[in-house]
């Protein structure tokens, strides 16, 4: 191959690289950097524009133990960021058990990666390209993927705070090798790469190089084909999106029920699919049937619950919610002593007081004058009555009375005044807003 051809594979994969950033106007790049040739050839172009740009690069290795070389790994790529003074992290992880080992890790290396883009002008950039793109189809139609599947992988996502972004997908891993030869690049070559027990090791193996030995351009038809199935999936999600509004919470985190109404199995499919896929979500057939057997049909007293990646989806009432995994509940009493904020165990957020007879803003409950407040968690059997009730019961049935889903009464802040339940943070106070001397407001973690 001739030096012309290679300066010219060069200058494309720069220009790719170049457009990319330019769009998203990242302010820090994340480099999901595992050492193998594709990442290795986009951390040179990222190295190559970082003198001159306003971001701030980062490479982020995430360490699985899964091979035994993995320990050098780590080391090579420390070394390669050190050569190009680029900053360089690392995590260390335990993936345990042999089933659906691959997706487990790739789960967990994203939630590793998520921790460093939090902020909202960052990028985390992988480097997928063309051949993996037809991997993903064909892994796709094996599996009877609808629109979302057979669209293969976007070109970018929202991910944690920022985006995800893979800017090499229009070009092949023949024209990355033209451009590691040319640059002397070094990378490291896993193993397990080449068993073909994996699927995805079996297609780039046995089956991609016989598809374009016959059909050269065969990737570039699939993508077409892809880009297709993604421009008719956006426009049906789109459309189920606009029906589900009336539907959900101001957080999209709840949808009532009443949206599935008079729709057939298929139409509460894609309405279903179509909340999830506002939370980057995207399940399978199989789990969507069991979400409609075991959480939907489930007996109205029943608290379902079925897992999805790091969310939790429950029921309560007539409403699907989708939650993150509860922390251990708050077992600590905390004492008020006249501070302004107070800090919840657990991450579950803050207390703000305010003294004063009259209330700081809408947010606020009355509390009476006290030098000493008792806040603590999950006393569901205390006597409350709040201001304007006819009696008292016990707190459980106010609970049940306001319609709290059941996982999230026991980390509800209680304030207590001498052993008495005086309010119940961000609900309801048994105290009159004229006999008010102190105001309370809680704000949630997050």
């Amino acid at each position: 191959m001739t030096a012309g051809i290679d300066s010219s594979i060069s200058k494309q994969l720069e220009e790719t690289l170049a457009a990319c950033l330019h769009l998203h106007q990242p302010k820090k790049v994340v480099l999901a950097l595992s050492g193998g040739l594709d990442s290795m050839v986009l951390l040179e172009l990222l190295h190559g524009l970082s003198a001159r740009a306003p971001w701030q690069l980062q490479a982020v290795h995430v360490h699985h133990g899964l091979q035994p070389q993995a320990d050098e790994w780590l080391q090579f790529c420390q070394q390669e960021c050190i050569k190009r003074a680029v900053l360089f992290q690392h995590h260390r992880l335990i993936v345990n058990g042999r089933h659906n080992l691959e997706a487990r890790a790739r789960e967990a290396r994203y939630q590793q990666l998520a921790t460093h883009c939090v902020e909202p002008d960052s990028l985390l950039l992988t480097a997928h390209h063309a051949d993996d793109q037809l991997e993903t189809l064909l892994l796709a139609l094996k599996r009877g993927s609808g629109l979302t599947g057979l669209s293969g992988m976007a070109s970018s996502r929202p991910f944690a705070g920022g985006l995800l972004v893979r800017p090499l997908l229009q070009h092949s891993r023949r024209e990355l090798e033209q451009f590691a030869t040319l640059q002397q690049l070094s990378w490291v070559d896993d193993p397990s790469n080449q068993d073909v027990q994996f699927d995805r090791n079996f297609l780039r193996q046995q089956v991609l190089p016989l598809l374009t030995k016959r059909w050269p351009a065969f990737a570039r038809s699939a993508a077409r084909s892809m880009a297709h199935c993604a421009a008719a999936d956006r426009q049906l999600t789109l459309s189920w999106q606009q029906q589900l509004q009336p539907y959900l919470s101001e957080d999209q985190r709840v949808l009532q029920l009443a949206a599935l109404q008079g729709k057939n199995q298929p139409e509460q499919n894609a309405l279903l699919r179509s909340w999830l896929k506002l939370h980057q979500l995207t399940p399978e057939l199989a789990w969507l049937t069991t979400l409609q057997q075991q959480v939907i049909a489930a007996k109205v007293d029943a608290m379902p619950e079925l897992q999805l990646q790091q969310y939790q989806l429950r029921r309560f009432q007539q409403a699907l919610y989708l939650c993150d995994p509860l922390p251990a509940k708050p077992s600590t009493a905390l004492l008020w002593q006249g501070q302004a904020q107070l800090e919840l165990p657990m991450g579950q957020g803050w207390l703000y007081f305010h003294p004063s007879d009259k209330a700081p803003g809408d947010d606020w409950l009355p509390l009476t004058t006290a030098t000493e407040l008792e806040i603590c968690f999950g006393k569901l059997s205390l006597p409350f009555k709040p201001f304007g009730a006819r009696h008292s019961k016990p707190l459980k049935q106010w609970f049940k009375q306001w319609q709290i889903p059941p996982w999230q009464r026991p980390y509800l802040p209680l304030v207590l005044q001498g052993g008495a339940l005086q309010l119940v943070a961000g609900l309801s106070s048994g105290v009159s807003p004229a006999e008010a001397a102190l105001w309370c407001r809680f704000q949630p973690g997050s």
